[in-house]
């Protein structure tokens, strides 16, 4: 272990639970392989496709296509943000 201040002469010992320096288990660091693949999808992708389908869906001038764009973006981001957590959530039990 090295010494964490080498004015004060302190030096660590090794037992912070949340430290993995005596060889412990690595903590978790978030999201990886498939399930931070399918979170981007829902966060980016998926209101972005809900945005132009409303877009080209709705009748109209512009203003209602506007307006069809920002219904799905929203949607879009109500939706990810769901399917996000309930990804990260199932990874959390698996663990």
């Amino acid at each position: 272990m090295r010494p964490l201040s080498e004015k004060a002469g302190v030096s660590c010992t090794g037992g912070c639970p949340a430290c993995h320096a005596d060889g412990g288990e690595t903590p978790s660091v978030g999201l990886s392989g498939w399930r931070l693949v399918v979170s981007a999808v829902a966060v980016f992708l998926f209101p972005l496709a809900l945005a132009l389908a409303g877009a080209m869906l709705v009748a109209g001038g512009e203003g209602a296509k506007f307006l069809g764009a920002v219904g799905g973006l929203t949607v879009g981001l109500i939706v990810g943000v769901v399917v996000s957590r309930l990804v990260s959530r199932t990874g959390e039990g698996a663990a």
